[in-house]
């Protein structure tokens, strides 16, 4: 899909292998900008999936509202802030403990690039010469960055999914906000773990470069 000449996108999810789909995800324009998000309810909590899909909903009306009043970073958090006030609510109301993750990357038409992370869900930025991706904020991800483990070692770790932080969860959750530059041959890739666990950035950047989006989702 062309928009505004430079940018195409497209979205996909998939249930794969697992009984129950909880991914949701959200690609447009919102204010002005280009919005998109991937969400991945917690499969080992109730009414994940119901999370997931509150996380993007809560996600487009609020940035909708911030972008007309804030900058693209403190919107982030301020959405941010939004989804995680009303599914800590929706957990306490019903007694529940359901989670997700969350990572959105806000483009403005100028090439800059907002993103916002709690949980494993990444936004990637690749080029033909280089992969960038958020930091998962999962156990493993924090052997990681103590050089218990190296970054191949964790992709084959049995505990990588063990997450750290999600939203949902807590009352108060904090966000990480990266500010990057998109150049002429940048591909924006959002994806849960259902991708990154089981196919490497190495791969991933093949695929995307040699594929227009549509045919780089399927």
């Amino acid at each position: 899909m062309k928009d505004k000449g430079w940018l195409r996108y497209a979205a996909m999810t998939d249930t794969g292998m697992r009984e129950r789909n909880e991914d949701a995800f959200f690609a447009g324009r919102v204010s002005g900008y280009h919005l998109f998000a991937i969400a991945d309810g917690l499969g080992g909590h109730a009414c994940g999936d119901v999370a997931g899909r509150m996380a993007v909903e809560i996600l487009e009306e609020a940035a909708s509202e911030e972008l007309s009043a804030f900058d693209p970073a403190e919107a982030l958090k301020r959405a941010f802030r939004r989804i995680n006030t009303a599914i800590f609510a929706f957990n306490r109301e019903r007694g529940l403990n359901a989670g997700t993750t969350l990572s959105v990357a806000i483009v403005g038409d100028a090439g800059r690039c907002w993103i916002g992370t709690v949980g494993d869900s990444r936004t990637y930025i690749i080029t033909p010469s280089s992969v960038w991706h958020t930091r998962d904020h999962t156990y493993v991800q924090s052997l990681v960055d103590a050089g218990m483990i190296s970054p191949a070692e964790a992709f084959y770790h049995p505990a990588k999914n063990i997450l750290t932080r999600a939203l949902g969860l807590e009352a108060r959750v904090e966000m990480d906000l990266d500010e990057r530059e998109l150049s002429p041959d940048s591909v924006l890739l959002l994806s849960s773990d259902g991708l990154h666990d089981y196919v490497p950035g190495d791969l991933i950047q093949q695929i995307v470069m040699a594929n227009d989006p549509d045919t780089a989702c399927r």
